[in-house]
């Protein structure tokens, strides 16, 4: 399988408000949502509920569920969109 390598656009500071607030909202009302993250090769998807937000350190905690219970810890910069379930 031959990936090629794909690069991430910088998102202005309007996009990243709303990213951020997105996540906001998933935390404040225990909504889920989709994650998409950036990867060099393949983008990443993650659907939880967002438990934590640190803005000082720009990390983000998610709560996911399905077969097992499990959570992510996500760097703020890989994050490329956020979708309510």
């Amino acid at each position: 399988m031959n990936l090629s390598r794909h690069y991430r656009s910088e998102l202005t500071e309007n996009e990243q408000s709303e990213l951020f607030g997105r996540l906001s909202v998933s935390q404040f009302n225990n909504l889920s949502v989709k994650i998409t993250l950036f990867g060099e090769y393949e983008d990443r998807r993650i659907t939880g509920i967002v438990t934590g937000i640190d803005p000082r350190h720009q990390l983000i905690k998610i709560e996911t569920t399905g077969t097992k219970w499990d959570w992510h810890l996500i760097d703020f910069a890989n994050v490329v969109e956020v979708e309510f379930e």
